[in-house]
């Protein structure tokens, strides 16, 4: 009976360093996801980010080229003069 015993002791002992390790496992992996899930989630932010820069300077350049344009314009549009009406004969 001693030898069941001893031989379960050890396997016992096995056992729990083997869930200890299943779990340390298990663990770190999950670590390592969540460190891989964080990085990914920067690149796409600073690709987002590059994106939007991109896109404000194309259209701050659009706003820019509209305004010059309409300056242009408005510095070669003809002068109006308003025509003075007749003055009215008043009649005593």
């Amino acid at each position: 009976m001693t030898d069941l015993s001893s031989s379960h002791a050890g396997s016992g002992a096995r056992g729990r360093e083997n869930a200890r390790n299943k779990a340390s496992a298990f663990f770190k992996e999950k670590a390592n996801r969540s460190v891989a899930t964080y990085q990914q989630m920067e690149t796409d932010r600073l690709i987002g980010e590059t994106k939007i820069a991109k896109l404000r300077a194309l259209r701050f350049a659009k706003e820019d080229a509209d305004r010059e344009e309409a300056r242009i314009a408005a510095a070669n549009k003809p002068v109006v003069v308003k025509k003075k009406k007749p003055a009215a004969i008043k009649a005593n």
